[in-house]
C-alpha cells in the first residue's frame, strides 16, 4: 500500500519531468486519483479519533463530577464527627485504628474592601505585557523592533 507522502512525491516529480503534456495529464489523473483517496482515508481516521478524544473528555468530566462528590461526602462527614465531638465536649477520642481530635478553628482575614486599606497594608505587582499585535504591525511594515521578531507557524489545515 502506498503511503500519502510518496503519492506526494510521485506528484512531484511527475511535474517536473519533461514528459508529453498528453502522458503527464493520464499519470496525473491516476496519482491524483490516489492523493485524495489516501487523504480521504486519513480524514476519516481523524473523525474516528475526535469522536474518541470527545468521549474520552465527557468520561473524564464525569469521573471527576464523581471525584468531587466523593470528596464532599468526605468533607460532610468529617465535619459531622467534628459537630458530633463538640457537643459531647470530647476534645481527642480514639476510635478502632484511628486517632481524632478537634482543632480549634483557624483565623483569617476577610478583605471587605481593598480600596480603603492603608497603603502600607497593600502590596503592588506590576505586570509587563508586550502589545503584541502593535508589534506584529511594525514588524509587518518592515520596522524593526529590538527583543521581538516574526515567527512562522504550521500551515493549518481546513477540513470542510
Amino acid at each position: 500500500m502506498t503511503k500519502l507522502y510518496e503519492v506526494a512525491n510521485d506528484y512531484a516529480r511527475l511535474m517536473d519531468s519533461d514528459m508529453e503534456p498528453e502522458l503527464i495529464a493520464d499519470t496525473l489523473e491516476g496519482i491524483e486519483g490516489e492523493l485524495t483517496e489516501k487523504i480521504s482515508q486519513l480524514l476519516a481516521v481523524c473523525k474516528n479519533l475526535s469522536a474518541h478524544s470527545d468521549a474520552l473528555k465527557n468520561e473524564s468530566a464525569s469521573l471527576a463530577a464523581r471525584a468531587k462528590t466523593a470528596d464532599n461526602q468526605i468533607a460532610s462527614i468529617k465535619e459531622y464527627i467534628a459537630n458530633s465531638l463538640e457537643l459531647a465536649g470530647k476534645k481527642k477520642v480514639t476510635a478502632g485504628l484511628h486517632q481524632v481530635s478537634v482543632r480549634a478553628p483557624s483565623k483569617s482575614v476577610d478583605i471587605t474592601d481593598a480600596g480603603a486599606l492603608p497603603a502600607e497594608l497593600v502590596e503592588y505587582e506590576t505586570t509587563i505585557k508586550p502589545d503584541r499585535l502593535a508589534i506584529k504591525h511594525l514588524l509587518d511594515a518592515g520596522k524593526e523592533v529590538p527583543g521581538a521578531q516574526i515567527k512562522i507557524g504550521k500551515p493549518s489545515l481546513i477540513i470542510k
